[in-house]
């Protein structure tokens, strides 16, 4: 359940407005987790109450906010560790469309974007080819504990 005091509600997704000089948040909060990819596999983040935990690692394995909380949410307001206030808003449109890739000349019709999931396939190929890769590691095993 997510805490009220959050200004969140379930089944809506919500990203950090990003600023300048403040640690970057990419993702998106639904139903008290926060996600890095539309594929909801691994929650990287989660609400603990108001208290957002986010387990990130620098470079050095050790956790980027100390003890992984990065702050509270109050009222759609990330308040960070530092005192660094973001504001969260609602993603009103899921998925997000897709941004024109060209400028647009006085007197032309935008284009329309196009259906389905045109901005997936690379992703969608990474995936299927670490399943098989995987698939194939763990029949190799399996033939040798056979031997």
């Amino acid at each position: 359940m997510i805490d009220p005091a959050t200004g969140m509600k379930p089944g809506e997704r919500y990203r950090v407005e990003n600023l300048e000089r403040a640690h970057q948040f990419p993702g998106f909060f639904l139903d008290g987790k926060y996600y890095l990819g539309p594929e909801l596999l691994t929650a990287i983040g989660w609400l603990e109450g108001q208290r957002f935990i986010y387990d990130e690692l620098d470079a050095t394995g050790e956790p980027v906010f100390p003890g992984r909380a990065a702050g509270d949410i109050a009222g759609l307001t990330l308040t960070l560790v530092d005192g660094t206030r973001l504001k969260i808003s609602a993603i009103e449109h899921w998925p997000p469309e897709p941004r024109a890739s060209r400028i647009e000349q006085p007197g032309s019709t935008p284009a329309e974007p196009k259906p389905g999931r045109a901005q997936q396939p690379v992703r969608g190929m990474l995936v299927a080819t670490a399943l098989l890769a995987l698939a194939g590691c763990v029949l190799t095993v399996l033939r040798h504990r056979r031997r």
